[in-house]
């Protein structure tokens, strides 16, 4: 069975530079429907950082409608 990716904006916290990030719908469903964080992480200053909640709503909506 192929993964099906779901590829998303993330803006770096400290500069607002918009990166692409990817996870599969299934580790993003798992960490929803399990109240886990989802990782981000931004080249322009090697910065990682936790989806907070708009960001994983949004993600929510496209990882549940995705195929």
């Amino acid at each position: 069975m192929t993964e099906v990716f779901i590829v998303f904006p993330v803006h770096c916290p400290v500069c607002k530079q918009e990166w692409t990030s990817r996870r599969t719908k299934g580790e993003i469903l798992d960490a929803l429907d399990n109240h886990q964080p989802i990782r981000a992480y931004a080249e322009c200053h090697d910065w990682h950082w936790d989806l907070n909640e708009s960001e994983r709503a949004e993600l929510s909506k496209r990882a549940r409608s995705a195929g």
